[in-house]
């Protein structure tokens, strides 16, 4: 679904890049089509209830069928506009989720869920922000609870971000002192990023 948005739309490897008046201006867009949808099935519903009274008054078998054929597809055509309507609305809950987390971006770039958000594949992040139900009010802790992710989780996550750093800085240090060989600091590294990758796939499975 994702994927078709951005045709849609506009194109963005990750939905938190968008820009937000791209995102406004797609839920405008959105707002247009569901309404043309909606006015649509109503129209065909209308259409369906006067062929069934035409129906009272016909007097052969081959009106009756013959009305039975156009009652037949409009329900086809009544059920393809309900299918695309049900994924408007997916579409329209993703839309209206991603904006109000741009809209609150400053609020959240202050805490670990920015980057618990921001480390998440566009599949993922497509996934939550079509079921969650969020709004502007206490966005942090709302978040919090429509992802599943405890303060023990994100404080896991931030103390882990901040280990990376005070490693690598132990390191370059180690090596400016001459206690380890350039070879041995990359070597060094490496098994440490193995380390916290192993972490953060562990984390990401904690939330799904």
């Amino acid at each position: 679904m994702l994927s078709k948005l951005k045709n849609l739309f506009f194109k963005s490897k990750n939905p938190l890049d968008m820009p937000l008046d791209k995102i406004r201006e797609s839920k405008i867009k959105l707002d247009v089509k569901v309404r043309k949808l909606e006015e649509e099935i109503l129209e065909i519903d209308r259409h369906i209830a006067k062929l069934f009274e035409r129906a009272k008054e016909t007097e052969s078998r081959s009106e009756e069928l013959t009305i039975a054929t156009k009652i037949k597809t409009l329900s086809q055509r009544k059920k393809q506009l309900q299918n695309s309507h049900a994924l408007l609305n997916k579409q329209m809950r993703f839309i209206d989720n991603l904006l109000i987390i741009k809209e609150n971006e400053e609020i959240l770039k202050s805490t670990p869920l920015w980057n618990t958000l921001k480390s998440m594949s566009p599949q993922e992040l497509e996934r939550h922000l079509i079921h969650m139900k969020i709004d502007n009010e206490n966005i942090v802790e709302k978040l919090n609870s429509a992802l599943g992710i405890t303060e023990d989780m994100l404080s896991s996550a931030s103390e882990e971000k901040d280990r990376e750093i005070q490693e690598i800085l132990s390191t370059i240090h180690a090596v400016k002192e001459g206690e380890l060989e350039v070879e041995d600091a990359k070597m060094l590294i490496a098994e440490e990023e193995e380390e916290r990758e192993d972490f953060e796939r562990k984390l990401k499975k904690l939330i799904k």
